[in-house]
């Protein structure tokens, strides 16, 4: 597994001082990137690298962007309590609404005009159909959300540590309470099923079913994770932060590879839909695109044929009889030897 740099830029202020990224968001078709930069919303053509757009409705640093379902609006919200659904054909301003705090995480829903915003003090579920847009309290500030894939619950990170799943009404149905308190500052649903990764400044990933049950043992890390997201369809984790590191893990949260090392924090990593590629936003300002490469891993001796399986494990096939043998190595496998009835890893 290798990552290759496909574009990079930098967002600085006309002092020289950085304008944070700290979050991108793929259009669903993936022919578009948003990231935010200081008080700036910028558009980028994907392919290309090339900026289309820097966009300058915000009175403040901008913390926070998402793309609807359809690809046709995009919102952003940050400092200035706002958020503004941009119409992503023209990049225009298409509606603007306010809270009573800074906005700290959006995110519409994947399957309705459902728009998810979430302050220091309050969660808002913004309907476009209806132009509703009841608000809910939070016990603690919230940090970061995220939609289940069918649409029906929403996860909120709280600063306490606590993990609030409400309904689309905006409605508590589990909360939980996590032991240590420490800041939930990234968590996402598995793609494929009611899971949900929830990565703290324990620091650790831990990960819960929809009823708020433990799902599976919890991952130390040796910092303070920034983005947890799932990659591959599930089979992979995105992690990173305050190691200046974007890696792979896998789905359990076991560490394959690194992706990329940066000067500063990396604030996000989301990965292009229908692709390998993902894209970073840092504290320095710098946005970057990266291509992984899955390497195939295998060797051959006669009638025995070893490769590598799911990353951690290898599978040794006798080709005449189709038998395999499987063997677990917890680890990244990068290289496999097979010579007569010896085996190397």
């Amino acid at each position: 597994m290798k990552a290759q740099q496909l574009w990079t830029d930098r967002h600085l202020k006309d002092d020289k001082t950085p304008r944070t990224v700290y979050d991108v968001a793929f259009s669903p078709t993936g022919d578009r990137l948003a990231c935010t930069a200081g008080s700036h919303v910028v558009v980028y053509d994907t392919a290309k690298g090339v900026k289309l757009e820097s966009l300058a409705g915000h009175r403040g640093d901008v913390y926070c962007i998402s793309y609807s379902r359809d690809g046709k609006f995009f919102a952003s919200g940050g400092n200035d309590k706002q958020v503004i659904i941009w119409n992503a054909a023209t990049l225009e301003g298409a509606l603007r609404y306010s809270h009573n705090d800074s906005i700290q995480a959006l995110a519409f829903n994947p399957q309705s005009a459902h728009l998810a915003s979430c302050t220091n003090t309050e969660c808002g579920i913004y309907v476009q159909d209806t132009r509703t847009h009841p608000k809910h309290k939070v016990s603690s500030r919230a940090l970061t959300c995220s939609w289940t894939n069918d649409g029906q619950y929403l996860a909120i990170g709280l600063w306490s540590g606590v993990v609030s799943i409400r309904n689309k009404l905006g409605e508590e149905k589990v909360k939980i309470d996590r032991p240590g308190g420490n800041p939930v500052w990234s968590l996402s649903w598995h793609p494929q099923r009611d899971q949900i990764v929830v990565g703290d400044w324990g620091p650790k990933l831990s990960f819960y079913a929809l009823n708020g049950s433990m799902a599976q043992r919890e991952k130390r890390l040796g910092y303070d994770p920034c983005f947890v997201s799932y990659f591959g369809n599930g089979e992979y984790l995105l992690v990173g932060g305050s190691n200046r590191k974007a890696s792979v893990h896998l789905k359990d949260g076991t560490m394959l590879s690194e992706l990329t090392e940066q000067k500063s924090w990396i604030w996000c990593c989301k990965q292009q839909p229908g692709s390998n590629h993902v894209a970073i936003g840092c504290q320095d300002g710098t946005i970057s695109c990266f291509s992984i490469q899955f390497s195939t891993v295998h060797s051959l001796y006669k009638e025995r044929y070893a490769f590598r399986d799911s990353m951690t494990d290898v599978l040794v096939q006798h080709l005449p009889t189709d038998q395999k043998t499987r063997i677990r190595c917890r680890e990244l496998v990068k290289r496999i030897s097979v010579y007569r009835n010896r085996l190397a890893m």
